[in-house]
C-alpha cells in the first residue's frame, strides 16, 4: 500500500522512518561496543605472534570498521532521512510501489527497505525522468521499464517536515537556492537532493569511459566529481576499493 499523500500522513511518515534509523543508530552502537570487548579479551589471550589470535584480531577489526562506518551513516539518516519520493507502477509487480530516497539507504530489521540510497539503480529515475514510462538499468541484470506517478521533493530539517511538492521537475529554483545558500559543507552533502538530469548522467556513467566535465569557476564541476566517486564506489564496490 502507498503512503499517505497528506501533510498529516507525510509527518507520520518522518517520525516512522526516523525511529527505525534511531533503532539502527542504537544497533550499531552496541554492536561497536560488543567488538571492543571482543578486541580487549582477544588481547589477554593471545600472545601477538599466534596465527589464530591475528586472524581472529583482523576479522574483530574488520566489524568494527564497518560498524562504525554504519554508525556515521544512521546518524546522517537520524538527522534527515530523505528528500524525495517515487511511486510508480512495475508491470511485473501487482500494485504501485513506492520508495523514498535519502542520502543513505535505511532499511527494517536489517531486510526491509524503507529508505533507498540515491546511488541506487532505481533511484535514477527521480533525477532524469518525467512522469510517465521511464527506464532504469541495473549493472549486470538489465533495462527495467516502470511507470512513474509521482516525484515529491522533501525539505526536513531538525526531524522535521518543513515543505514538500510534487513536480515533474526535481528541484525548483527555491529549493537550490536554499542550499546554496549555506556553506560549502553543507552544500556537498545536501546537494544531493538538487541534482539536475545533465548532472546525474555524468554521475551515472559507467566508470570505464573518460568523460572530461568543462565549466567556468564555481559551476559545480567539484560537486559532481566527488558524487561520481561516490557512486562508483558504491555500485563497482568489487572492481573499485578506496
Amino acid at each position: 500500500m502507498l503512503p499517505g499523500l497528506t501533510r498529516e500522513a507525510e509527518e507520520q511518515k518522518l517520525q516512522e522512518i526516523i525511529g527505525i534509523a534511531q533503532q539502527n543508530l542504537e544497533r550499531a552502537r552496541a554492536d561497536i561496543r560488543k567488538v571492543n570487548e571482543d578486541l580487549e579479551d582477544l588481547l589477554d589471550v593471545y600472545e601477538a605472534q599466534d596465527k589464530e589470535g591475528l586472524a581472529l584480531w583482523n576479522n574483530a577489526t574488520a566489524r568494527l570498521k564497518e560498524n562504525e562506518y554504519d554508525l556515521v551513516r544512521y546518524e546522517k539518516a537520524r538527522r534527515k532521512p530523505y528528500f524525495g519520493r517515487i511511486d510508480f507502477k512495475d508491470p511485473n509487480v501487482k500494485g504501485d510501489e513506492s520508495y523514498y530516497i535519502g542520502r543513505v539507504g535505511i532499511a527494517k530489521n536489517n531486510s526491509e527497505p524503507v529508505v533507498l540510497d540515491w546511488r541506487a539503480p532505481i533511484a535514477s529515475v527521480y533525477y532524469e525522468s518525467g512522469l510517465g514510462p521511464c527506464q532504469y538499468t541495473v549493472s549486470s541484470e538489465g533495462t527495467f521499464t516502470i511507470d512513474l506517478k509521482r516525484k515529491r521533493t522533501y525539505e526536513i530539517e531538525n526531524d522535521h517536515l518543513k515543505d514538500f511538492f510534487d513536480s515533474d521537475v526535481v528541484a525548483n529554483d527555491e529549493l537550490l537556492t536554499k542550499y546554496l545558500a549555506k556553506n560549502k559543507k553543507a552544500v556537498l552533502g545536501e546537494i544531493i537532493a538538487t541534482i539536475q538530469k545533465e548532472q546525474n548522467l555524468i554521475i551515472r556513467r559507467s566508470p570505464k569511459t573518460n568523460i572530461i566535465v568543462q565549466g567556468v569557476a564555481g559551476s559545480g564541476k567539484t560537486t559532481v566529481a566527488m558524487h561520481r566517486i561516490s557512486y562508483i564506489l558504491y555500485n563497482y564496490s568489487d572492481d573499485f576499493r578506496p
